[in-house]
Formats: C-alpha cells, sequence, structure tokens
C-alpha cells in the first residue's frame, strides 16, 4: 500500500496542534481571551476593583465617583449593565480623564462634609437649593464624598430661592399637564415619549407641579430622539466658559440662631450673614438698607462692623455680619424673611438672589 508522507505529516501536525489547544483549555479552565479593543461607551472595570469607569472618545477612563452617580445615568440594576471586565495591563493602557458627575436635573447632591443641597446644571455647575423643589425634596438627594467636591464648580451667584426659576438641566411638568419640558439654556423644550426613552430619563428626575407663573420661552426645537448633547459622552468633554463677575452680588448666605429652640422672653443675639459672590464691593449700598423681619421677634439693638470702603472691601466670597439682639414674644413655628439691597440700590449681578427665609420653633 502506497502511503503519501505528505498527507500524512500534515494531519499529524494538526493533530498535535488540537492537542496543544486541549491542553491549555484543560490546564487554564477557559480558552485564552482576545485582547480588550476600547470603544466610546464601554463600560470597564478590572477584577482587583468594584471602580466602574466610561470610555470616552478619545478612549480615556473616567470614573464614577459612586453608585449614586452611575445611576443618574442608567437604569436597571448591577446585573443589567454590560461592563467589561479588562486586565490591569489593558487598563493602565488607558489615559484617566476627569471623573463623571451627576446628571444635570436628575438629583439634587450633597457632599458628605456639609449639609449644603446643590442642583446640578450643566458643566457640573452647581446651584445652592434653598426652595422650588416641593415637600419631597430629600428624595431627590445623593451623597457624594467630599473628596470630589472639586470635580464640581460651586456658581456662589446662583442661589435657588422661592423667587427663582429651575435652572438649566431640569425636567419639569407644569400642574395640571402631562406635557415634559427640557430647560435648555433658559428655555422650555417639550420632550416626547420618544425622546424622553431615547435620552435615558426617568419619571423620578421630573419636578412635577410646577406653577404657571414660572415662564419659559419656547425653545424652537422639541427633544424627540437622542441627542449627543445630553449624553454622558457629551458631559465628558463639554466645558463650561467661566467669567469674572463685573458687579457686586449679595446673597443672604445664612442666619445663625445661638440655640436650635429659643425660649420666649429670652434676650438673643441673631446673626445675619451676607454673602458677596461677585466683584468688590467698596461701598455701603446693598448693606444698610436690609429688611430682616423675624416673626415675633421684637429687635433691641443692631450691630455690625465698618461697612466696606475703597481701601477695605468686602471682596468676592467674603461675608459681612450684622447681628440683631432682642427676644421672642410668643412661642410656636416662627419664619425669619430677609432681603438684602431693599430698596434696590446697588447693581448686581444676579438681582433675584436677595431674598432669602427661614424657620425655627420658639419654646415657652
Amino acid at each position: 500500500m502506497k502511503i503519501d508522507l505528505v498527507k500524512g505529516n500534515v494531519m499529524k501536525k494538526i493533530f498535535l496542534i488540537l492537542v496543544a489547544v486541549f491542553t491549555v483549555i484543560v490546564i487554564s479552565g477557559q480558552p485564552a481571551q482576545a485582547a480588550y479593543l476600547p470603544m466610546a461607551g464601554d463600560l470597564v472595570k478590572t477584577a482587583a476593583s468594584p471602580a466602574v469607569y466610561i470610555i470616552d472618545d478619545d478612549l480615556k477612563r473616567h470614573l464614577f465617583s459612586n453608585q449614586a452617580t452611575f445611576f443618574t445615568w442608567y437604569s436597571g440594576g448591577w446585573s443589567e449593565q454590560k461592563i467589561k471586565v479588562i486586565t490591569q495591563d489593558e487598563f493602565d493602557q488607558l489615559d484617566n480623564g476627569k471623573n463623571v458627575m451627576v446628571r444635570p436635573g436628575s438629583n439634587l447632591v450633597r457632599f458628605d462634609n456639609s449639609n449644603k443641597v446643590f442642583a446640578v446644571t450643566p458643566g457640573g455647575v452647581l446651584c445652592e437649593v434653598r426652595a422650588l423643589y416641593g415637600d419631597n425634596w430629600q428624595a431627590r438627594v445623593v451623597v457624594i464624598q467630599s473628596s470630589f467636591e472639586t470635580d464640581y464648580i460651586r456658581d456662589n451667584s446662583c442661589i435657588l430661592t422661592s423667587a427663582s426659576k429651575l435652572p438649566d438641566g431640569s425636567l419639569i411638568k407644569y400642574a395640571k399637564s402631562n406635557d415634559v419640558y427640557l430647560i435648555d439654556d433658559g428655555k422650555k423644550r417639550k420632550v416626547t415619549t420618544d425622546g424622553f426613552k431615547a435620552n435615558g430619563y426617568k419619571d423620578s428626575s421630573v419636578i412635577s407641579n410646577v406653577p404657571t407663573t414660572m415662564v419659559y420661552t419656547s425653545g424652537k426645537t422639541s427633544v424627540t430622539a437622542a441627542e449627543r448633547g445630553l449624553s454622558i459622552l457629551y458631559s465628558l468633554v463639554y466645558n463650561l466658559a467661566v467669567t469674572s463677575p463685573t458687579n457686586p452680588d449679595l446673597v443672604i448666605y445664612d442666619i445663625i440662631f445661638p440655640v436650635s429652640q429659643p425660649q420666649v422672653n429670652t434676650n438673643y443675639n441673631v446673626v445675619l450673614q451676607i454673602k458677596n459672590t461677585g466683584s468688590a464691593l467698596t461701598g455701603s449700598a446693598g448693606l444698610r438698607n436690609v429688611s430682616f423681619i423675624g416673626q415675633d421677634f421684637t429687635i433691641a439693638t443692631i450691630n455690625h462692623g465698618d461697612y466696606p470702603s475703597v481701601s477695605r472691601p468686602l471682596g468676592t466670597s467674603q461675608i459681612f455680619e450684622i447681628t440683631y439682639s432682642g427676644k421672642f414674644i410668643a412661642s410656636g413655628k416662627k419664619t425669619f424673611t430677609v432681603k438684602v439691597d431693599e430698596p434696590s440700590e446697588l447693581s448686581e449681578v444676579n438681582e433675584n438672589n436677595n431674598t432669602y427665609s427661614e424657620d425655627i420653633t420658639v419654646v415657652q
């Protein structure tokens, strides 16, 4: 019988290759995996760490600071997320980008080193919240580690009071209406059912029963489909142009009571803190005409330091304090209402953030 030596050698090589592959599978427990090829939008992590990252258009990795931040952008549970586990070497080859911030308009945020609550607007700009989000506002708050506070930009001139409008990024629904609108560049854009779903919005993010007195100009287009400008990838490359203020801007920073529950007919010093969030204030305008009304609080004396001057200006982020000495003449829940620059005599960056109110309970 004639034997084909060439064919026999080929078959022998194939057999040896199959044996080698089988041996690798048996030893390793699984076939050798292909190298990871990063793509924009990928969610990745390593086996050694629970930290999750997203890959951007430039193939940089961006960290989600915590679970709460992640789920402002995504829905469902962890098991529903398509997270790729990559090797440490593959991870190290990815350049590091800035951290992912909470999605604008999705939730309110608080840092774990403070009780102040903020709304997140495009670019990660924070506006302090003092009103507007209803009685159930606490359910909207997510807590972020203070070590990530520098990821955001705090706009000291943006303080949301009952006299303010809801900021950019907000999803709103007017009272007695089922229509949802996105506040975008100070205008309202209607969001269709398809647009709501395609952009990954959540019902829990919609602010309902917005009064019809909160009026916005209508935008030229509706949100009907997925828009890159509303995506997480766009948020990673969005750069906010920050300009220095050209005018002073006075806001009520805080009302400090000496005790949490003051007693009737007891003398107390209540300290009002006024913060300048604009350019330097070089005179008394705006500070000499403060309206301070405390329900059932009789004022005996008012004291404060020297008013700002050219030689001693009240600079950006500096605080001017006024102390009101007096006593409460009745018990119960009392409201303090304060307005700086009343009537208006100072040209400010924002003329709509001068009012503040706070409640305190007085006991017998």
